[in-house]
């Protein structure tokens, strides 16, 4: 843990926290996803699913009056972020709130990043890229040869980290970029 933020894998219970970011984050411009496709992804593949979480007193004031913080026994915990992933077993378009039931498969190769979220007062510490990191290991471990993704808003910083642009596109009048990563 450095800088007093650890990733660990995501559980149910972290699911109401997950669906609250995804909605701070992602619903100012109506990317965010239904509640029960996040479920969904943290009973299918859970080693894909990890939080981001602060074990610091120095709870973000704005997480702390949004309810983003839960008191327990050591201090505050704090989710400063989160990631879900699912695999394919080819490569193809992402779209916003695919049905892992029906497009993970264990087998797959390619590691689909679906949301990878890193709470607005938490930016610009290298959180992202812990958690994206984090994604690469999960796509190695995982035997996947190839890491897609789509993105609104962080084009530049997947370029920074090698993914190549492969096109763009709109969905629910939302300007995509579809970025890839072979490993």
């Amino acid at each position: 843990m450095s800088n007093g933020y650890r990733i660990r894998p995501a559980t149910l219970d972290d699911w109401s926290n997950i669906v609250a970011l995804d909605q701070k984050i992602f619903g100012e411009y109506g990317a965010q996803e239904e509640p029960a496709i996040i479920r969904s992804r943290l009973l299918i593949f859970p080693q894909g699913c990890v939080v981001l979480e602060s074990h610091s007193m120095d709870v973000p004031a704005a997480a702390e009056t949004l309810g983003y913080g839960a008191r327990q026994s050591s201090g505050r915990r704090f989710m400063a972020g989160y990631l879900t992933t699912e695999k394919w077993d080819m490569l193809r378009e992402p779209t916003l709130d695919e049905d892992p039931r029906e497009t993970h498969h264990p087998d797959g190769r390619v590691l689909h990043i679906t949301t990878l979220a890193v709470d607005p007062t938490c930016q610009n510490q290298g959180l992202g890229t812990r958690l994206l990191d984090h994604a690469i290991a999960i796509a190695r471990r995982e035997a996947c040869l190839q890491i897609i993704l789509e993105t609104a808003r962080a084009e530049q910083f997947y370029l920074r980290h090698g993914f190549r642009r492969v096109y763009e596109r709109i969905e629910r009048g939302i300007k995509l970029t579809v970025m890839l990563l072979d490993l």
